[in-house]
């Protein structure tokens, strides 16, 4: 009965045969262990890649919505910065209505006077 395996032979352009070996026994199963990982790892990049094609439209959906955060963010910059400007007038009105009043309390008791 014959062993199970095969024989690869390299044979160069002269026509000679250079290197010629037999794979049978604990090497086939080897061979045959490597294969099958091998087959194994393109599958599994074969899924990533397909996986990683179906989450563009994902990823395209997040981005956008950063955007539109980004967008929300410029927004609240500026009711921010707009607050903080109507805070200091409305600082400033308080200074003059402070002198308007202090101004007015020294004119008052003098044009109320009987001299």
């Amino acid at each position: 009965m014959p062993e199970k395996g095969f024989t690869a032979t390299f044979i160069s352009n002269s026509g000679k045969t250079h290197h010629q070996f037999n794979i049978s026994g604990w090497k086939l199963h080897l061979s045959r262990v490597i294969l099958a990982l091998f087959v194994l790892i393109v599958s599994a990049a074969v899924v990533i890649v397909a996986l990683g094609l179906i989450e563009t439209g994902e990823t395209d959906r997040l981005r956008e919505e950063i955007s539109s955060l980004q967008d929300s963010l410029v927004i609240r910059r500026n009711i921010e910065a707009r607050l903080e400007n109507i805070e200091e007038n409305l600082e400033q009105l308080g200074s003059f209505r402070q002198r308007i009043e202090n101004i007015a309390g020294i004119i008052s008791p003098q044009l109320d006077s009987p001299e």
